[in-house]
């Protein structure tokens, strides 16, 4: 227990008053073990580092605990040796009489080490409720949450420590961080400029603003942070990272490869510069670079989704289809390993996610394709698909019952891929549809697809149980990414790149999905994409659609501005409509027909048209979409 003026040096450390706390301490030798462990705690915050030591090294020390912590510090603070300094930590915490400030000392031990997990396990239990008065312990917390990207937790303890310390650097990093991750950019920008205030130059807040200021498009900004940061200690790779970024929306491809390759050189495996060198390199259709650059990463490359996904984008941008097929089929492989739809499953699971599995293994089970193990998903979903009808309902079962549905709808029951090696696009005039489309920024192609294609894009798009994304609005995709590459899409992708060179250019394809509706919902929110040409094209049979007047999409010839950022032009259709209100624009209405390609600028704002299409699995409305190019970025 503290001694009287012990609890008085505490109150005005947690207060914020270190200045008269130091003061105090001048007077008062410790005369316990917690008073001498609070002297330490005071010491370490003012940044007094060797006079935390000479208490380390100075005091008689009786408990466990405080013997084990005392060499922790003097491991951490005068060796710099942090995995000696665990050791001590762990062996300091059986003993229960640990004091809170003691185990903050040992959260971020444990998260440097990566045992990330065994720093929340003692938060929850050793600090639960925590202690809201004490910025040393809450801090300590709000980073092991952050590190967990427990976002919520993290940026709600980290309030709690500004609430008694605006101006605390380390929680203000971690408010940015979590607000960034809350896509709050302009305020996560805030918290990192305050942070500068508190700690001028310092690279976690030079980083937090550069960060910020790429995701609003203020890429001058990012540049001027970079510029301001005390570097002494060297530049840490994610500031390498963001200025990369930064000359990369300015179109400075060559600063931002230096960039990209300076973070390499400071982490030769941070995976952010490896994919944004990769993503350079496919871009520019740069073979030659990128040919080198996968030699050199090849053991960085070849266990990450996202690279391999780009290896095999630039294997199609070449013509290269069967090496295309390979690569694109490992992304998908490496998806299911790692257990990505188990992740992504929204939980409790809403009706129309449920629906549309339980209808497609029904599907299959009709036409004989369905194996034992679709079978006893197909014997899972049964029951909830009797209850269903409505769908706002959910489910979310426990136990057992809440673990076979989550594998009913999430396993890969059945993949058919056949090899395609017909002509896939019909004869067109495509010279006239480049003049068209240079004149108007959009054409329609109708009877886009051979009766070959058509035939096996639809078979694929009923039969393969890929469709693991659910979006609220009413759909369920298919993405690249996560296994919707059949040969016959790419084979499209490939003679669609040589029927339309003026269009398509070397641009590769960066982004290809399915989107497949539920008929009681409406569907895509009027949005922009990234990309440059937009291929968007539907296979259900016309039959299906009841509405010959509507069912396609509307689009507007506005592009929205360049300097937009990814969730104003893709997530906002308020800014949006606002955007259409001021120019007068009105809307082209492409109705729904069978085998229909809309072809335009994806910069130009478009929205599904409304849905009138008969129920039935077989009848759901499918579009499929080709992103050609980047022309604006993502991130």
């Amino acid at each position: 227990m503290l001694a009287a003026p012990y609890l008085e040096i505490q109150r005005l450390r947690r207060s914020g008053q270190t200045g008269h706390a130091l003061e105090l301490l001048k007077m008062q030798r410790p005369t316990s073990d917690e008073d001498a462990f609070e002297a330490a705690v005071l010491l370490f915050t003012a940044g007094d580092y060797r006079s935390v030591l000479n208490v380390c090294s100075g005091h008689a020390w009786r408990s466990a605990w405080a013997v084990a912590m005392s060499h922790g510090l003097i491991a951490m603070l005068a060796h710099n040796d942090a995995p000696q300094a665990l050791v001590h930590a762990r062996a300091a915490l059986p003993d229960k009489a640990m004091p809170s400030a003691a185990l903050a000392f040992c959260l971020p031990l444990l998260h440097l080490d990566g045992s990330t997990g065994e720093a929340l396990a003692l938060m929850d239990q050793r600090l639960e409720p925590p202690p809201r008065d004490d910025p040393f312990v809450l801090t300590a917390m709000a980073e092991t949450a952050a590190a967990a990207q427990q976002w919520l937790r993290a940026y709600q303890l980290a309030c709690a420590v500004t609430a008694l310390a605006p101006t605390d650097f380390r929680a203000l990093i971690v408010q940015s961080m979590a607000n960034y991750e809350f896509n709050n950019f302009h305020e996560a920008l805030g918290n990192a400029q305050r942070a500068n205030l508190a700690g001028p130059g310092a690279p976690p807040a030079a980083l937090q603003m550069m960060r910020n200021h790429n995701r609003l498009g203020d890429f001058y900004g990012a540049i001027s942070a970079f510029d301001s940061m005390a570097m002494e200690a060297g530049v840490p790779a994610g500031c390498h990272v963001e200025l990369g970024k930064a000359y990369a929306g300015l179109g400075e491809t060559r600063r931002a490869i230096e960039s990209f390759r300076a973070a390499l050189a400071a982490d030769p495996n941070l995976l952010e510069a490896v994919r944004a060198l990769l993503k350079i390199y496919l871009d520019s259709a740069d073979h030659a670079a990128m040919a080198a650059f996968t030699r050199q990463y090849a053991a960085q490359l070849n266990s990450d989704i996202d690279s391999v996904l780009f290896q095999g984008l630039h294997q199609l941008q070449q013509g290269r289809i069967a090496e295309a097929v390979l690569q694109l089929r490992r992304c998908g492989e490496l998806n299911v390993e790692r257990q990505d739809a188990y992740a992504h499953l929204p939980w409790p699971v809403p009706e129309p996610r449920l629906r549309h599995d339980y209808e497609q293994l029904d599907l299959l089970r009709r036409r004989g394709k369905l194996t034992a193990a679709g079978l006893e998903s197909l014997r899972t979903l049964q029951p909830y698909y009797d209850q269903s009808g409505n769908p706002a309902s959910v489910f979310a079962p426990d136990g057992a019952a809440g673990v076979a549905l989550r594998k009913a709808l999430c396993e890969i029951a059945h993949y058919p891929d056949p090899a395609f090696d017909s002509a896939a696009l019909t004869g067109h005039d495509y010279t006239a549809l480049e003049t068209k489309y240079d004149a108007e920024n959009i054409v329609v192609i109708d009877d886009f697809l051979t009766p070959t294609a058509l035939a096996d894009l639809r078979r694929f798009c009923e039969e393969a149980t890929i469709w693991k994304v659910y979006n609220p609005g009413g759909y369920t995709a298919a993405l690249m990414i996560k296994g919707f590459t059949p040969r016959v899409l790419l084979a499209i992708a490939d003679e669609l790149r040589r029927r339309m060179p003026g269009v398509i250019r070397d641009y590769p394809l960066f982004q290809a999905w399915g989107y497949k509706y539920d008929q009681r919902l409406q569907g895509i929110n009027m949005h922009a994409d990234f990309a440059r040409v937009n291929v968007n094209f539907w296979i259900t049979p016309d039959a299906a659609c009841e509405d010959k007047t509507t069912g396609g999409m509307l689009v507007y010839n506005q592009p929205v501005p360049q300097h937009w950022t990814f969730e104003d032009y893709n997530s906002n259709p308020p800014k949006l409509k606002a955007f259409l209100k001021v120019h007068g624009t009105q809307p082209l209405r492409v109705p729904y027909r069978e085998n229909r390609c809309v072809l335009f600028d994806s910069s130009l704002i478009h929205v599904t048209d409304e849905v009138h299409f008969k129920p039935g699995f077989e009848n759901r409305r499918v579009n499929v979409t080709l992103l050609f190019g980047r022309a604006r970025g993502t991130e």
